[in-house]
């Protein structure tokens, strides 16, 4: 028979160790989504003249800071790692980056595979040789011409499209592409004009000058966006506030003088 003072210990016992089960439970549960915790994201640049390495070997370039910029204002912990254009687009229907700044054109077709943000600047795309190969402002029939271009790119269409003749050499950067141009492993070269400005300011590029006038049509130019995976609508959102804000606030335009002569936006 139980004693009645025997229940009454038996039942605080009980008391108590529900509240420490309680008490453990609550702790496992902050300790799994801590207030305040940072957002972890992956992030993608394109490995090219926005994508390079500082003296001390630290990654750095226009859309990497960019990137930087905009992860410091929505409070996120970002993984940023540099790959070639193909293997940015394959991550992307992969899922397997939560965005890209990697120079990546917003076009109907691309609209259709991923979600992008509000521009972060405008291209067009321009044809480049050596100096002095062709009288200034004309630009050469491309027949039995070498033509270095950015693999998988709008560059790369077009020029199948309108270069019948021509001998397609493809690379994986425009970087590539123009040094071909340089070295004298192709005639003629067509990359985004941004790209072969800033490479035409080194020194394997001062030996290059643009070849006719710049090429908007044929989805060449346009808006640049950050790309994200379809349903990824509420980070596109945050972007596109923190994009707003580094450009209202000055960080935009800092970070542009640092790599650029002039400002893309």
């Amino acid at each position: 028979m139980t004693h009645h003072g025997d229940w009454n210990r038996d039942r605080r016992l009980y008391s108590r160790l529900i509240h420490c089960l309680g008490g453990m439970a609550l702790l496992c549960a902050v300790a799994a989504d801590p207030a305040g915790a940072e957002q972890a994201l992956r992030v993608l640049t394109q490995d090219n003249i926005f994508s390079t390495r500082d003296d001390q070997g630290q990654l750095t370039g226009f859309e990497v800071e960019i990137a930087r910029a905009l992860c410091a204002t929505m409070h996120a912990v970002c993984d940023i790692a540099p790959l070639p254009f193909a293997d940015v687009l394959a991550a992307l229907d992969r899922r397997a980056v939560d965005f890209a700044v990697a120079s990546i054109l917003k076009t109907p077709e691309r609209q259709q595979k991923y979600l992008f943000t509000d521009r972060y600047w405008r291209s067009n795309s321009s044809f480049v040789a050596r100096t002095r190969t062709w009288p200034a402002g004309s630009m050469p029939s491309l027949i039995g011409l070498h033509i270095a271009v950015n693999a998988n790119t709008k560059q790369d269409e077009y020029i199948q499209r309108n270069a019948t003749g021509g001998i397609v050499m493809r690379f994986g950067s425009p970087h590539g592409a123009l040094q071909a141009v340089a070295e004298g492993r192709a005639d003629i070269c067509l990359v985004p004009t941004i790209f072969a400005l800033q490479f035409m300011m080194s020194v394997d590029g001062r030996e290059l000058e643009t070849v006719g006038d710049p090429v908007t049509g044929e989805g060449l130019g346009g808006d640049v966006a950050i790309a994200l995976p379809p349903g990824h609508e509420a980070l596109r959102d945050d972007i596109n506030q923190a994009l707003r804000t580094i450009l209202s606030d000055g960080r935009y335009d800092a970070i542009s003088s640092r790599f650029l002569p002039f400002r893309l936006y």
